[in-house]
Formats: structure tokens, C-alpha cells, sequence
């Protein structure tokens, strides 16, 4: 079998990651866009928001959505979500609210799960999608 075909999207305006092990966004074979996983990272400090859960979602999904259109696709075309929680039963719901004004219905596929740390200081979750081009 091929190996996939991978090619690195270049996004402006996304947080960079503090080291070089992964990329922001790749499109493979098919034509479907993956996201890495967005904190709620602050596209210029590079730190968490505050403001809590929904404030680090609501920012999580804005560098989803800064990729998502560098990639030439949009919110409108995410077809697999992951979620990671520091405390799923307290922030789900409040997770859940922000998604929905930012992605229209149908929802995507989706896993969430509970962890035990994520790799900010201060984070609370951590999306991560893929989209059809």
C-alpha cells in the first residue's frame, strides 16, 4: 500500500508550537485538512487565556478556525472533533455552548475523554478537528 501523501499548510496568525515535533495543520490524500490540538492559546503571547473554560474554548476554536481557512476549507466542513478535559462533567456543557456558535449543525463525529495534564500551565482543554477540503 502507498504511504499517504502528506503536504504542510502554512498558517499566519495560529500560536506556534513551543518546539518542533508536529505541525499546526496538514493536508493528506483525499483532500482532508487535520488540525492539531488547540488550548486556548493566545495567537500573539503564545500563553492560555483567562477567563476560564469558555474563554479557552472560544479561543481554541479561533485558531481552529485561522487554520481551518489557510487549509481552504472552514468550520462548515469538520467531520471529526476531539476533545480533552481536565474536568469533563464541570466544562463540557460550557465546551459544548461555545462549539455551537462557531460550527453550524450537523455535528461531526466526536470523542471526549478526561486527562490527567495537558502541556500549558493553566489549560483546561484541548480541541482538535478534522475537515473535508
Amino acid at each position: 500500500m502507498p504511504a499517504a501523501e502528506r503536504t504542510l499548510v502554512t498558517v499566519l496568525g495560529a500560536p506556534r508550537p513551543n518546539f518542533d515535533a508536529y505541525s499546526l495543520v496538514v493536508r493528506s490524500t483525499g483532500d482532508t485538512i487535520h488540525v492539531a490540538g488547540f488550548m486556548g492559546d493566545d495567537p500573539e503571547t503564545g500563553k492560555i487565556v483567562e477567563g476560564g473554560v469558555a474563554a479557552q474554548a472560544d479561543q481554541a476554536m479561533k485558531n481552529i478556525e485561522t487554520c481551518l481557512k489557510a487549509a481552504g476549507s472552514g468550520v462548515e466542513k469538520i467531520v471529526r472533533r476531539r476533545m480533552y478535559f481536565m474536568n469533563i462533567k464541570q466544562d463540557i456543557k460550557t465546551v459544548m455552548d461555545v462549539w455551537d456558535r462557531h460550527v453550524p449543525k450537523p455535528q461531526p463525529v466526536s470523542t471526549a475523554v478526561q486527562i490527567s495534564g495537558l502541556a500549558k500551565e493553566g489549560a483546561l482543554i484541548e480541541l482538535e478537528v478534522e475537515a473535508e477540503a
